[in-house]
């Protein structure tokens, strides 16, 4: 599977070592072009590829890029929108009905005076090609509270009651979320892992 990784935005979201943790992810698993512009890429053709992972935090998107980007999903290519993906595109309504939310805030009830990170204890709710063998684990990351239309939602796994994992159509296209995956400690983990590469395989139609 072909997929373009778009990254860049927020510094604290695109260091070398995010990168890095990315790509020991995902590349033993696909074909990845990832990018740090992400309007260079969005200004282009985009059915070339399988799925599209959004990685980019507090990033804004000219109308045309977003509506290449949407035009694309809903004609069939798959999107998996990676944890701090719901924090950009702030400027696009469209792009968050078509992700299922929006980036709100941290829960506080988990915040630490010390960092923003959380041990948090997953719980896989429901059974899917997805989560399938995977069950809870814990891991240290952020906790988002991520408001949408959960009706629309498929929720897999939830912390503390937020959601984490869930999945939804657009058009012909199959959009993977996951709100896990704050910096490589968390990138690391073997689950989360897992569930990075087979959302992205149910987006581009190669899991049920």
């Amino acid at each position: 599977m072909k997929i373009l990784l778009l990254a860049g935005g927020a510094w604290y979201h695109d260091q070398p070592a995010h990168r890095r943790a990315l790509m020991a992810c995902l590349e033993p698993h696909f074909d990845v072009h990832m990018t740090h512009y992400p309007e260079r890429a969005l200004d282009g053709d985009l059915s070339g590829f399988d799925v599209i992972a959004d990685y980019t935090s507090w990033w804004e998107p000219s109308e045309a890029q977003c509506r290449n980007l949407l035009a694309a999903v809903a004609n069939g290519t798959g999107f998996a929108c990676l944890h701090p993906a719901t924090a950009s595109w702030m400027n696009s309504r469209e792009y968050h009905d078509m992700v299922g939310g929006t980036f709100v805030f941290h829960d506080p009830n988990m915040e630490t005076e010390a960092s923003r990170h959380y041990k948090t204890r997953e719980g896989l709710l429901e059974s899917s090609a997805i989560t399938e063998g995977i069950g809870e684990f814990e891991v240290q990351d952020e906790l988002y509270v991520v408001d949408g239309d959960m009706t629309r939602w498929r929720i897999l796994a939830r912390s503390q009651g937020h959601p984490v994992v869930w999945t939804k159509p657009y058009g012909k296209g199959r959009v993977f979320s996951i709100s896990l995956g704050h910096d490589e400690r968390a990138l690391g983990h073997p689950s989360v892992q897992q569930l990075y590469v087979r959302g992205i395989q149910w987006a581009g139609g190669r899991l049920g």
